[in-house]
């Protein structure tokens, strides 16, 4: 079957007697099983109802959220991630995003594909990346984790950020983030579709609710959004 993309040992399957005969067998993809239950999934856990950080509470908002719904009460506050941003996750994101490990790309295609399952008539939109990042980094993150998934996606915002990289900013400077996007020529005949934002991580949530925000006040009113870590 292959490496597996997080420890690079040959992937050796021993499938369990619910596997073998069927009942909820999965395509493990190219993560062998030993990587595949380090990984620190949020489902089940305990976290924030609107951004899913791990807190005390599943019923309240976290102080991030309730800031954001002061700040956009138009918009329903809740965003779904995979993972929390911690252990193999964050070596992950290191390697693959900032260390141009391509290969990578292909290590959450399972958790993609089942998000597609659940919103089979939704469409994909990967936030955009600067210029100057995407001419540093040759390929936009977001767009290929997608196209390694095998899912469709489409693209109708333009990213206009000169200044510095989010990844280079502390959490003040983050939120101070001015907007970076701007809808292109033909966006108007997504208005009636549902619409999953997709980013690699949410940290303050300050880039992806800018793009919620400029969406819903040029007449989008399915939109969601979700990213691998959390």
């Amino acid at each position: 079957m292959g490496q597996c993309l997080f420890c690079q040992n040959e992937i050796r399957e021993v499938l369990t007697l619910q596997e073998l005969f069927g009942f909820g067998k999965k395509n493990r993809g190219r993560v062998c099983r030993s990587c595949e239950e380090k990984l620190p999934r949020l489902a089940g856990q305990t976290v924030c109802p609107g951004c899913m950080r791990p807190q005390a509470s599943s019923v309240d908002l976290c102080e991030d959220c309730r800031r954001w719904r002061s700040c956009y009460p138009e918009l329903t506050i809740a965003h779904h991630a995979c993972y929390a941003y911690t252990g193999i996750v964050k070596d992950w994101l290191q390697r693959y995003k900032f260390q141009g490990d391509y290969r990578l790309a292909g290590a959450f295609t399972n958790d993609l594909q089942a998000l597609q399952r659940t919103h089979p008539q939704a469409l994909f939109l990967p936030l955009p990346i600067s210029i100057a990042s995407y001419e540093e980094r040759g390929f936009n993150q977001c767009e290929e984790l997608l196209k390694q998934a095998g899912i469709r996606c489409v693209q109708f915002l333009g990213n206009q950020h000169a200044g510095e990289k989010q990844s280079e900013k502390n959490r003040q400077e983050r939120l101070l983030t001015m907007q970076p996007f701007l809808l292109l020529e033909g966006y108007e005949k997504y208005l009636q579709q549902e619409i999953i934002l997709f980013d690699d991580v949410y940290t303050t949530g300050r880039t992806l609710y800018h793009a919620k925000i400029l969406l819903h006040r040029h007449g989008f009113r399915m939109v969601r959004s979700t990213t691998i870590a959390r």
